[in-house]
């Protein structure tokens, strides 16, 4: 479309013809009608390559382990005041169950959690399967494919680093699995904590998660009973110095609730959280997602032909023109 302007230059008019950039609707929609067969081709080679992708693709089921805090109530309170008094004593104190919980939540995709189940070959097994030989019964470096060797020649092309050498599983790439599958949630109402993972083999995630929190949880227990007779002795020292009634009367519940904490950690069961759901495992597969890869195919196949036929007559009215 163009416009035509005109103005006055030395007593004469003049008029120049201006194109205007805006875009023919109309024109547009025409170009695309023409090549909707360019479109619908290309949208289903989207769709048959979304469609392949799905049979091969692994399904994922996900499994969920949720936790809650086994709390000691009350206790953070009473250790206010004590606590420079025992840093100058040298001796740490019990944390309060909150606290405790925190840190177990960052405990679980930690090294030294890690460290506690690599001794266990079923958890070593399944997370490290592809590298797991059975004849020798010991884990091997997996022989790389053909893909896999061309991403590190150009991997070392474009950056200059070598490739790394073949590093056995120990509990840093234990952890390290951890963390990248492993996904952590708490609901701030209720203070749970719930656990998920998304696997081919869902029972074998079960027992990761449960193995897991359980030696966490013994970490812990051990960590208290540790630290909890250098502040039971702490305490019973301040009490038989202490004058004041009040100050005998504090002393005296903290001992009380150091020894209910220390019964608590020396019995079976859990100690910083506790299971109250799970693991449940999703009753069909939860990933890849079918219906949301065939729209996004659809989509796709839709934009890339349609950016194709809009190319194809933006060059032809160029030729024309």
């Amino acid at each position: 479309m163009a416009v035509r302007d005109t103005w006055w230059v030395n007593g004469l008019m003049t008029t120049t013809q201006i194109e205007d950039d805006e875009i023919d609707l109309k024109e547009l929609f025409a170009a695309l009608w023409r090549g909707k067969w360019i479109i619908f081709a290309i949208t289903g080679i989207c769709l048959a390559l979304g469609s392949a992708y799905l049979h091969q693709a692994d399904r994922l089921y996900t499994v969920t382990y949720t936790l809650k805090p086994v709390s000691d109530e009350g206790s953070g309170n009473a250790l206010q005041g004590l606590g420079g008094l025992a840093s100058l004593a040298g001796v740490s104190l019990p944390t309060s169950g909150s606290g405790d919980f925190a840190s177990y939540k960052k405990m679980l995709t930690s090294q030294e959690a890690a460290t506690r189940l690599v001794s266990n070959q079923e958890i070593m097994q399944f997370v490290f399967a592809s590298e797991w030989d059975e004849g020798s019964q010991s884990f091997k470096q997996p022989v790389p494919g053909q893909i896999g060797s061309a991403i590190r020649t150009v991997k070392k092309a474009l950056t200059g680093d070598e490739p790394r050498g073949y590093r056995a599983p120990d509990a840093a790439r234990l952890a390290q699995f951890a963390k990248d599958n492993l996904s952590l949630s708490e609901d701030k109402d209720t203070g749970f904590l719930t656990l998920s993972m998304e696997l081919v083999t869902p029972e074998d995630g079960a027992m990761f998660m449960a193995e897991l929190t359980e030696e966490v949880d013994t970490m812990f227990k051990e960590r208290f009973m540790a630290e909890g007779q250098g502040a039971l002795q702490f305490y019973q020292e301040k009490l038989t110095r202490a004058r004041s009634i009040e100050h005998r009367e504090q002393l005296a519940k903290l001992i009380a609730q150091e020894e209910q904490k220390q019964m608590l950690a020396s019995r079976e069961g859990p100690f910083v959280a506790e299971k109250i759901m799970g693991p449940a495992i999703s009753l069909g597969p939860t990933s890849p997602k079918s219906s949301l890869v065939l729209a996004l195919s659809i989509v796709l196949g839709m934009f890339f032909g349609a950016a194709l036929v809009l190319v194809r007559s933006a060059l032809r009215s160029g030729e024309e023109a």
